[in-house]
């Protein structure tokens, strides 16, 4: 695994960099990692600007082209194909920023497209475009991608389920040997499932030449995300990410939600503490879909600011969920906490009358339910009762912030 740092001085710094080396040309190199890595924003902003001013100066094209959405191979073509009718042919601009096709060269691959509901057949593709007066910028579109241009395809994992996997990689593979382009895959594999999971190994193995796993450190995607337009934000800026590093959360599309929100909230901040909850509650919320809503709870002699939530759950799962601290030390690990209430609950239906008695069908309720909603839970624990981070005399407080984060946007009541 690397971290930004590391895979932008790879690929983009020193004369040596993978960019930079001829001998790379009709290359496939894949970029992965995990789900909200920031792998799209990372290759957005950390490498394709630098990326594309080094290609201008070698007169080289960049194509970006995503595959969501994507139904068919054809459909795919079609797309690159129309794009190709773009292709910058100003002096000041000589970058395609996106998409080509593999033109006349890979003819044998897909014989036909449709181009604008016409079938043409790409042997005879060069005729139909010259005819449509676009010759030249075929003609150009390939020169420019010829022997170093660079080709990103973005999430790869999230093509359509009608489209072959095998067929796929070949288009890709016929593209990077004709053209000898630096090809740049983008995806999360552990998306790839069942048959397409061993089709994709296979045939990974035979045509990507370099695999590359990103796994940015917190500060590291936070920084990369922030620096983009949040600069709005920098007298909260320390204090949002230490609120970000409590819930241990690492996913740049819940960053920016969480961002954005600070954002439009900012105004109405008195003191630096409404962010820090701002954020603790938005991430919650959007991870969970929990909202932290709080009223005050009493268990014995403890109480507690609880989400009002929990009164719709099992109150067996309540009781002792809200008992662990007393009988426990301190837990920090969701598995430890689970299994612990797990047990705390299945300690009611152990014995009655001294004799063991056989786990009711509400035992079984209960620790289904919590198996159900073990996330949930965890996060109730973690931040009402485990540690509080949230003060009695702030619950006026909390509930007008998560009335905004539910809402999205800041209510005349919440004001």
């Amino acid at each position: 695994m690397a971290n930004q740092g590391d895979i932008k001085q790879y690929l983009m710094e020193g004369e040596n960099s993978y960019f930079k080396q001829d001998n790379r040309n009709g290359e496939i190199l894949m970029l992965s990692g995990v789900w909200g890595s920031g792998k799209t924003h990372f290759w957005k902003n950390e490498v394709e600007k630098e990326l594309v001013q080094g290609l201008k100066e070698k007169d080289k094209s960049y194509v970006f082209i995503s595959l969501y959405g994507k139904d068919s191979i054809e459909e795919l073509q079609n797309e690159i194909y129309s794009f190709s009718y773009n292709l910058s042919t100003e002096d000041d601009n000589k970058v395609i920023s996106s998409a080509c096709s593999v033109f006349t060269e890979v003819t044998s691959f897909m014989p036909k497209v449709s181009i604008f509901g016409i079938e043409v057949e790409l042997d005879k593709s060069a005729e139909k475009v010259e005819a449509e007066n676009n010759k030249q910028k075929m003609k150009k579109g390939i020169e420019s991608l010829m022997n170093g241009g660079v080709i990103c395809f973005d999430y790869f994992e999230r093509k359509s389920s009608k489209i072959d996997l095998n067929d796929l990689f070949g288009f890709i593979t016929n593209l990077t040997e004709v053209f000898k382009t630096k090809t740049v895959i983008i995806t999360n594999q552990e998306f790839f499932k069942e048959n397409d999971s061993e089709v994709f190994s296979r045939i990974k193995e035979k045509s990507v030449n370099k695999f590359l796993l990103l796994n940015p450190t917190v500060d590291e995607l936070f920084e990369t995300i922030y620096k983009e337009k949040y600069s709005a934000l920098d007298e909260y800026k320390d204090k949002i990410l230490e609120a970000i590093k409590i819930t241990e959360e690492k996913n740049a599309r819940i960053f920016i939600q969480v961002l954005d929100n600070c954002l439009e909230y900012q105004e109405q901040a008195k003191e630096e503490r409404e962010i820090f909850i701002l954020v603790l509650i938005t991430i919650v919320f959007v991870k969970y879909n929990l909202i932290l809503r709080l009223k005050e709870y009493e268990t014995g002699r403890y109480k507690f600011l609880l989400p009002s939530v929990i009164d719709y759950m099992p109150s067996d799962t309540v009781t002792k969920m809200m008992d662990i601290p007393r009988l426990h030390a301190l837990i920090v690990n969701k598995e430890d906490f689970l299994d612990t209430l797990k047990k705390e609950v299945s300690k009611i239906y152990a014995k009655k009358d001294g004799q063991s008695q056989t786990p009711s069908e509400k035992l079984k309720d209960d620790l289904k339910y919590i198996d159900d909603n073990s996330g949930k839970l965890f996060q109730i624990y973690k931040y009402c009762i485990g540690t509080k981070y949230f003060e009695d005399s702030e619950i006026e407080l909390i509930n007008k912030i998560s009335n905004f984060v539910e809402s999205g946007i800041l209510l005349d009541s919440d004001v």
